[in-house]
């Protein structure tokens, strides 16, 4: 290059250099300042202070409309507080900048994606977790939304192949929402007369968890739909060795199979042998009814006296004061009798039903998916088990499973 051109040319570029110098410094002190604001912000949301870090992030916008970062804080805060639709609106725009990097714009179709969830609407957060699967940044959170989805959507074969993708990329424990799913869509089949592909959904809940007490019912009802009672008996009765806390769901089956068979003697047996260790109120309750049908008045109460002895339980205490008000020839006793009946009833009531033993909900009946948690096979029978000789305590005081 020329000399004369070169000495023109010096000024311009040391006047170009003070300029982008100064440009960067304005932006260091910018970029300083950013992390304070940022920080005490979360500093209050910290503290549960959400009113006081609300009032932060506002000012913070305000004073600079283009920090990304703020207005992502914001529009999250927005949609903690239930502001669904303000959230929406700031996450929507930030997605729609163009001069975004890359990186920011994902965090804000990230954000949007949970907006919508929140909001219900869950095609249009499908789409954007679809596709924030793909960013390896949000692959795994973006796959536990959509199971989510798929989930309250009772979409159950998406459901399976997203649980499926989580286990092996992140090694989460799955197993009984897998199983839970092959079994919701083993009672469609049932429902539809499909036998042949219901059975093939307990195998593949069966491969999922071995020990799923729900699978081992439907496996049972299918062998008794086809009058293979026998069959199913046996795959209830081994519910006794590895979930005996579950018994009390298949009694009533388990009745209808053995009459189906004539066999009243082996389950009257079975009753009895089960009532040793398991102190379930529908199995109580099913012995006892079973007991006055085929034993005469004092021989029936006799034994139900024999069996609230060797296990006290308020159900079969309840059982017996029954028993002895219908059974009274003195109408003042059986009036306090039954009196005394009614007050039990209302106690045995309020302190029996099914509880989460992952939150803690109380129902009356049995939900596979806790309507609280929405935890898979976490609602049980609360039911007392004794092991070996039974232990010196009041009647109907034991160890709840």
């Amino acid at each position: 290059m020329d000399p004369f051109w070169l000495l023109l040319l010096l000024p311009t570029a040391a006047a170009s250099g003070w300029v982008m110098a100064k440009r960067e410094r304005s932006a260091a002190v910018k970029h300083k300042k950013l992390p304070e604001t940022y920080f005490k912000g979360l500093g209050f949301l910290l503290n549960e202070q959400p009113d006081k870090a609300l009032r932060v992030f506002l000012e913070a916008v305000e004073m600079d409309s283009e920090t990304v970062e703020m207005h992502l804080a914001l529009g999250n805060l927005f949609r903690r507080r239930g502001e669904i639709e303000r959230a929406t609106r700031i996450h929507r725009n930030l997605a729609a900048r163009t001069d975004l990097e890359d990186e920011l714009r994902t965090l804000a179709l990230f954000e949007l994606a949970q907006d919508y969830f929140k909001a219900g609407l869950f095609d249009r957060a499908e789409d954007l977790f679809q596709e924030l699967r793909q960013v390896p940044e949000h692959s795994e959170q973006a796959g536990r939304f959509l199971l989510q989805i798929y989930d309250q959507e009772k979409e159950w074969g998406d459901a399976i192949l997203i649980a499926e993708e989580l286990t092996r990329a992140s090694g989460l424990d799955l197993s009984e929402s897998l199983a839970q799913y092959c079994c919701e869509l083993a009672e469609q089949a049932i429902a539809d007369g499909k036998n042949e592909s219901a059975e093939r959904h307990l195998e593949s809940a069966f491969r999922y968890n071995p020990r799923c007490v729900r699978a081992v019912i439907q496996s049972g009802r299918l062998a008794s739909m086809r009058g293979n009672h026998a069959n199913a008996i046996a795959i209830w009765r081994g519910l006794e060795h590895w979930a005996p806390q579950a018994l009390g769901e298949v009694v009533d089956h388990l009745a209808n199979s053995y009459a189906a068979l004539g066999d009243k003697k082996n389950y009257r047996r079975f009753l009895e042998e089960v009532v040793n260790n398991n102190s379930d109120p529908r199995i109580m309750a099913t012995l006892i009814e079973l007991v006055k049908q085929e034993e005469e008045s004092e021989t029936s109460q006799a034994l139900l006296l024999d069996l609230v002895r060797r296990r006290p339980s308020l159900e079969g205490l309840c059982e017996l004061i029954k028993s002895r008000a219908a059974n009274n020839r003195s109408e003042r006793e059986k009036k306090d009798f039954t009196v005394l009946a009614d007050l039990l009833s209302q106690v045995v009531g309020q302190d029996s039903g099914y509880h989460c033993h992952n939150c803690g909900f109380h129902g009356s009946s049995l939900h596979w998916q806790c309507p609280g948690c929405k935890s898979w096979g976490t609602v049980q029978k609360q039911v007392t088990l004794h092991r070996g000789k039974p232990p010196r305590r009041r009647a109907g005081v034991g160890t709840a499973l």
